[in-house]
């Protein structure tokens, strides 16, 4: 054992057995840096025993390869060679245990299994037992010095002479401390990383990548979903692994992978990594990912399946319209290219967080019966096939042909619906990050192959990444690299990243027509537009965004239009985000009017000296703002809504064409909390009635819209909105975005307590509520905030930008 131990430290696992004296036979146990763990019962460990040679020749032995030690030790990975020592044998041996030992070393060998009897042929076998049931039995006798009784593995006997304790301590010691050669299967064994060699894969049919070997070859092992030959059906996957079995591994290796082999073209990824996971950040500028999640929140994972239910739904009917009943036939009769989808969601679990109505759940359940007809697959994974809060989950893992396992706790394994006896048996053997298990036959227990994925080193993914992009770049002549939606659940939005924005720029070289501003409203989300169906310019639509609402393509936005009501009021305690909407909403301005029709009128009440102090001006300043009345006293402010009344009064005696002309006011007010003036005073009986200044706000926020008069105010909390108005003039502000807040001031603003669940587990990101009176529900999203002024800067000199580029 000590020579064994010596010639190979990371290679040998020893099985000792001593019944009779309970392990008093191999004192130096502990030492061993591997050993097999025993129980009670001989019989059953030697089972296991059994169970790894099945195992062992399922996975690695065929025809070419008959043994283990001729498996490449790349494959092979950490497989140790065994060495079963049964001590003073056959004493306390029973006939089952010797059957079983001698089971073992007649079939064992070629498995990298081996027994060693140390056999008192003083001692009788127990009745019906006999030695001749060891037919390859090899017998070394104390004076011999050369072992040849495993041929593979031949040593020499240096001395007859006894060790003695301190030199076996010693020798032991140095093999505990010894690091084992690594032995991976590395990326570029399995997948071709010549560039030139790149994309040549179609999808019509199926998607196939290898990510490992099982023994015989490297590259046989792989996952695959679609129709193959026509026959065997693939449609969704699901990955089951604990913390460290390499699920993070297994994920680049498929992914990159399928990129090598498919272009952009012929596959689109979805990428979600739930909870706080980063896994997957390296992945904007791969050209195949459609969109990237990072630090996923519940609400999040799931808007991405309704986007990709959406897509499916629109395919589909696409396919019935031209006569056809999935994605291999369209693409086989039409020749024309449509990709194929594969959504990859990690920590899956968190589509079902949170979510009383089980949207995810249904959600899950559309994609996984109808997904594949549209060409859209999943493969989700955690740490458990199942998952809290599932429902539909009979309906759902009906569909899920494909099961991929890797190292997993003794009780999942156990407990596991998703694999057969079989599958289960080999589960139980991965026991390093990197081994698994995969059947693509819905848990048909003769289907389950086990190998080892392939290492992808975080060096060379970033390389793949960098020389993907550049090829599809210069394949489509592109100005810039790809970048994906990338959806960061913990940070704040910036406007300059906001799609719809970039694509009314990058498609109009001036300000658009009111025709054109027609097109671009009607256009869909999906395709970077507003979706904004009731846009008509006789009503002087005006839109302004605020943040990115928790879905793919939406974006948080109000549409004033010259309609009873349309006033915005914002309402929370967030400075950062208050402001930061208010001051990107003044610079949004000259995107919807052009100079002259529109005027500003502004009180800004910001404590002077405090950072907030300055925003406003400076995105008046920055983004180039005509007709401002800028006012920081409220006398001041006085005198121009004096001005604005008497405008009013001269509007409604117009006619409408005349009226129609005039250009829109907006009349401002920041932190109008600070504006006392604005506050009702109490009246003759004690009953609160509007000041000069809050009478002509009142009426104004009644019939001023209609005559293309909107009021913008912020407040900072919602007592102080009810020191200025009461709750008939609130109800007067059709569009509302509220911060987090009590329940009673939510039901005071929102007439529901949704505010008061948007900062439940944390205080960052800031979310916000955008309502609108028109609808029923409102929207959910991260707004524009105010970070810092040179964030602050440069935000609104990129906005500058855009609008500069309409003016040359």
């Amino acid at each position: 054992m000590m020579r064994l131990s010596v010639m190979l430290p990371y290679g040998a696992q020893f099985c000792l057995l001593d019944p009779a004296k309970m392990g008093e036979n191999f004192p130096y146990i502990k030492q061993l840096p591997f050993k097999r763990p025993l129980t009670n019962d001989i019989s059953r460990t030697l089972e296991e025993v059994l169970d790894d040679i099945k195992r062992i020749k399922q996975n690695y032995l065929d025809n070419r390869t008959r043994r283990l030690i001729n498996v490449d030790p790349e494959i092979r990975g950490n497989e140790k060679f065994e060495f079963i020592v049964a001590s003073n044998f056959p004493k306390g041996y029973d006939r089952r245990s010797i059957e079983l030992l001698a089971q073992i070393a007649n079939t064992g060998s070629v498995a990298g299994k081996y027994v060693i009897l140390q056999h008192n042929q003083d001692l009788e076998l127990p009745n019906g037992a006999s030695m001749e049931w060891f037919e390859s039995l090899k017998n070394i006798r104390s004076g011999d010095n050369h072992i040849t009784a495993i041929p593979e593995l031949e040593t020499y006997m240096i001395g007859s002479e006894a060790i003695c304790d301190e030199t076996i301590n010693t020798i032991l010691d140095c093999v505990a401390k010894a690091k084992p050669k690594e032995n991976k299967l590395e990326f570029t064994d399995v997948t071709d990383t010549n560039p030139e060699n790149w994309w040549k894969g179609d999808t019509g049919h199926e998607i196939r990548v290898a990510v490992g070997g099982t023994g015989a070859k490297k590259d046989d092992l792989e996952l695959w979903f679609g129709e193959s030959n026509g026959r065997q059906i693939c449609a969704h996957g699901m990955l089951g692994a604990m913390t460290g079995a390499g699920k993070s591994n297994l994920y680049h290796a498929f992914i990159m992978g399928l990129a090598c082999r498919y272009s952009p073209d012929e596959l689109q990824l979805y990428l979600i990594d739930g909870k706080q996971g980063v896994e997957f950040k390296c992945y904007p500028t791969l050209p195949h990912a459609k969109v990237v999640s990072l630090n996923t929140s519940p609400d999040l994972s799931r808007s991405v399946l309704g986007e990709l239910v959406e897509e499916m739904i629109r395919r589909n009917e696409m396919f019935k319209r031209e006569g056809f009943e999935n994605l291999r036939d369209y693409r086989k009769e039409t020749q024309k290219p449509l990709p194929r989808i594969l959504l990859v969601v990690d920590e899956y679990q968190t589509l079902f967080e949170d979510d009383r109505d089980g949207l995810g759940s249904d959600l899950m359940e559309k994609l996984a019966t109808q997904g594949r007809s549209a060409g859209i697959h999943m493969l989700v994974g955690s740490q458990r096939f199942g998952a809290s809060g599932m429902q539909n989950q009979q309906s759902i893992f009906g569909n899920i042909h494909l099961r991929i396992g890797m190292q997993m706790s003794e009780a999942d394994v156990t407990a596991l619906q998703e694999f057969g006896p079989n599958g289960k048996r080999l589960l139980r053997a991965c026991k390093e990050a990197g081994q698994v298990v995969i059947n693509d036959s819905a848990a048909n227990d003769d289907k389950n192959r086990a190998g080892r994925v392939t290492y992808l080193s975080d060096k060379l993914r970033l390389d793949l990444i960098k020389q993907l992009a550049e090829k599809w770049q210069h394949k489509q002549g592109l100005a810039n690299l790809h970048h994906s939606i990338l959806l960061d659940g913990s940070g704040q939005p910036n406007l300059s990243e906001n799609p719809q924005l970039e694509q009314l720029f990058s498609t109009y070289s001036a300000q658009p027509s009111q025709q054109e501003w027609v097109e671009f409203a009607n256009l869909p989300e999906h395709q970077q537009g507003l979706g904004e169906k009731e846009w008509y310019p006789v009503e002087k639509p005006a839109n302004f965004w605020l943040g990115r609402e928790m879905n793919i393509h939406g974006q948080a936005n109000v549409v004033v239009r010259r309609r009873t009501n349309e006033h915005l009021l914002f309402v929370g305690e967030s400075n950062e985000a208050r402001s930061g909407m208010l001051s990107y909403w003044l610079g949004q301005l000259p995107i919807n009017h052009a100079a002259g029709e529109y005027q500003l009128y502004l009180l800004e009440r910001a404590i002077k000296g405090s950072p907030w102090h300055g925003i406003m001006s400076r995105a008046i300043d920055t983004c180039g703002l005509t007709d401002v009345h800028y006012r920081e006293s409220v006398s001041e402010f006085a005198s121009d809504l004096d001005h604005v009344k008497a405008e009013f009064e001269r509007r409604k005696s117009m006619d409408e064409e005349q009226m129609l002309a005039q250009p829109t006011i907006y009349i401002v007010v920041n932190e109008a909390q600070r504006a006392t003036e604005l506050q009702q005073q109490a009246g003759r009986y004690g009953v609160k009635e509007h000041g000069e200044l809050g009478a002509v706000i009142s009426e104004l926020l009644e019939q001023g819209a209609e005559y293309g008069i909107h009021i913008v105010m912020s407040f900072d909390n919602v007592r102080a909105v009810t020191k200025v108005f009461d709750r008939r003039d609130i109800d007067l502000f059709k569009h509302k975005v509220v911060l987090q807040m009590s329940e009673d001031d939510s039901f005071c603003v929102i007439k529901s307590r949704h505010a008061a669940l948007l900062q439940q587990t944390t205080r960052v990101p800031v979310y916000a509520l955008y309502a609108n009176a028109s609808q029923n529900y409102p929207v959910k999203f991260k707004p524009y905030c105010y970070r810092d002024v040179e964030d602050h800067e440069k935000e609104l000199e990129q906005l500058n930008n855009y609008l500069q580029s309409w003016s040359h």
